[in-house]
């Protein structure tokens, strides 16, 4: 009983048999749990969605139903049997601010893998304004031994010199370059880099 005593407050304590001190330590910590909010860590990305459009879901004939017709679209030349193909497809006014939009998707598929916007001028703090403060701020290094022409080969670095303001649980990573300016917004749907090098040492 003695640890039954240290958890109920005092005025709960007096008078009360085994059974209902019980009961009411068994209420107290319910009602302490249903109060303690848990801090979310914002470390775990999900996939992005914009305007209809589902990063690693929607292919581009979904993207075309709901943006319309782009300004200009390109595909990769193929380097081999095994090479994948992408696709990049530009707007100029759909995005959240002025500038144009970069599409990227898999040819074979058609399944849209990154939406880039690239604002024509916005800040760090104009950025975060519009987003919001549950982000967290990761450096990344490139990887100079890969060459993917698809994707960025960074590693997360805590000395890298590029500098990414993330929401990860939205899928939004946002570039940051020089003079706190944002040059690149991604929509994503996983992580923009390794954890860790993927260079031989």
């Amino acid at each position: 009983m003695a640890y039954l005593q240290r958890y109920l407050p005092l005025r709960f304590r007096a008078g009360k048999s085994q059974t209902e001190m019980k009961l009411l330590l068994l209420f107290w910590l319910t009602l302490g749990g249903a109060l303690v909010t848990v801090p979310q860590t914002g470390r775990q990305w999900r996939p992005a969605r914009y305007r209809g459009v589902a990063v690693g879901k929607s292919k581009v004939a979904d993207m075309l139903r709901a943006w319309g017709k782009p300004k200009w679209s390109r595909t990769s030349k193929p380097e081999g049997d095994e090479e994948s193909q992408v696709t990049w497809t530009n707007y100029e006014r759909v995005g959240e601010f002025p500038g144009p939009t970069t599409v990227v998707s898999d040819t074979r598929s058609g399944i849209v893998t990154r939406i880039n916007f690239y604002p024509d001028r916005l800040t760090k703090a104009q950025a975060i304004a519009h987003f919001g403060s549950d982000y967290v701020t990761t450096r990344y290094a490139f990887d100079s031994c890969l060459d993917e022409e698809d994707s960025e080969p960074i590693y997360e670095s805590p000395n890298g010199p590029l500098v990414s303001v993330e929401y990860r649980a939205r899928g939004i990573a946002i570039s940051v370059g020089y003079q706190d300016m944002v040059t690149r917004i991604s929509y994503v749907g996983g992580p923009i880099g390794s954890s860790k090098s993927r260079c031989k040492p």
